[in-house]
C-alpha cells in the first residue's frame, strides 16, 4: 500500500475488498455485508486512494480485477481468515457444550425433521437441549429478537436481516384410508386424476403457509380439488383419513414419521414440482460459534 502508515489504515476496508473481489459486484457485496451500496462504493474509493490503483473496472457482466487487485486478493483473503480464527473460540468442544437451542417448526417439521436433529444433538452434545416453538405470525419477530435460533420454513423465505439456506426439496405422495373405495386401486398404482378428484380432500393448513404445490399443479391443468376438511395438524389430518372417503396429499418425508398401518400410500396422478424447504436464521448470529456448529448439525441431520 505504497508508503502509507498502516497504523492509520482502516482494516474494515479489507473486508469490503474481499467481498467485492469474490462477488465481482458492488450490489452483491453490499447485500453480503449488510451495507448500503453507497457505503461499499465509498469504501472502494478509499481503497483506490490508499493503493493508488483503480482495483476494479466494469466488464460486460461483472467487475474485473486489475493486475494489482489480483496480486493482493489472495493475501487479503488470508489475512481475513487468520483474523477470524483469532476472534473465534480457539477450541470448540461440542461434547462439553451445555446450551438450549430454540427452533421454530411447523407440525411437519416437528414430526419429520426435529426427531433426527434431536438424536444428532444428543449424540454430539449430550448436555445441550432443543426447545421447539410452533411457527406463527410472530415467528420472524421472535427470530429477530433472539428468542429463536433457527426456523424451519416451507414457504417463500423472508428477506432483510434473515438468511435462508435450502435444506432439501420435498416431494408429495397421496394417502387414503385402508377402507377407502379407492384403496385397491391405490395399492395397485392405478388411480387416475378423475378418481383422485372425485372425492373430497383433507389439507393441513398453517399460519403463513403458501398455496399448496398440489393446488398449483392442478390449476396448471385447469382442475381443482374440493377441500372437505382443513386442520392445523398433519397428525390430525391422517387420523381423519381412517374410515372416511377423504383423500390427502402429504410430504413424502412425513409418511415414515406417521407410522400408521391403516393408511394406503399412492403415487399422485399428476406432476407436482419438488418443494424447497428452508432453514432460516438472523444475520446477528453469524459470529456465534455454537450457533454455526448447530446449523451444520441440522443440515446433516435433515439431509435427503
Amino acid at each position: 500500500m505504497n508508503d502509507m502508515n498502516i497504523n492509520h489504515f482502516d482494516l474494515n476496508l479489507l473486508v469490503v475488498f474481499d467481498a467485492v473481489a469474490r462477488t465481482r459486484s458492488v450490489s452483491r457485496a453490499a447485500e453480503e455485508l449488510s451495507l448500503s451500496q453507497p457505503a461499499v462504493s465509498h469504501a472502494l474509493r478509499r481503497l483506490r486512494e490508499a493503493m493508488s490503483d483503480p482495483l476494479f473496472v466494469r466488464g460486460r457482466s461483472a467487475l474485473t480485477l486489475t493486475p494489482r487487485a489480483k496480486e493482493v486478493a489472495r493475501p487479503i483473503a488470508n489475512i481475513l481468515t487468520e483474523a477470524r480464527r483469532v476472534f473465534a473460540r480457539s477450541q470448540f468442544d461440542c461434547a462439553s457444550l451445555a446450551r438450549r437451542f430454540r427452533i421454530g417448526a411447523s407440525d411437519y417439521a416437528m414430526m419429520a425433521l426435529v426427531p433426527g436433529v434431536a438424536r444428532a444433538l444428543r449424540d454430539s452434545a449430550p448436555d445441550s437441549d432443543i426447545e421447539v416453538a410452533p411457527v406463527g405470525t410472530d415467528t420472524f419477530d421472535r427470530l429477530e429478537a433472539g428468542d429463536l435460533d433457527l426456523v424451519f420454513w416451507g414457504a417463500a423465505p423472508p428477506r432483510g436481516p434473515f438468511v435462508a439456506d435450502e435444506l432439501f426439496r420435498e416431494s408429495f405422495v397421496g394417502l387414503i384410508g385402508a377402507r377407502h373405495p379407492l384403496a385397491k386401486a391405490a395399492g395397485s398404482g392405478s388411480i387416475d386424476l378423475d378418481q383422485f378428484l372425485a372425492y373430497p380432500h383433507i389439507v393441513a393448513s398453517f399460519p403463513g403457509s403458501s398455496r399448496s404445490p398440489v393446488d398449483k399443479a392442478l390449476a396448471d391443468l385447469g382442475r381443482a380439488r374440493r377441500i372437505g376438511l382443513s386442520t392445523p395438524s398433519f397428525a390430525a389430518s391422517v387420523a381423519a383419513l381412517r374410515d372416511s372417503d377423504l383423500v390427502m396429499s402429504a410430504p413424502s418425508r412425513l409418511v415414515p414419521a406417521l407410522a400408521v398401518s391403516d393408511v394406503v400410500e399412492f403415487v399422485l396422478p399428476l406432476s407436482v414440482p419438488r418443494h424447497p424447504y428452508w432453514l432460516v436464521r438472523h444475520r446477528a448470529g453469524e459470529a456465534d460459534t455454537a450457533a454455526r456448529w448447530f446449523r451444520e448439525l441440522v443440515r446433516r441431520a435433515t439431509a435427503p
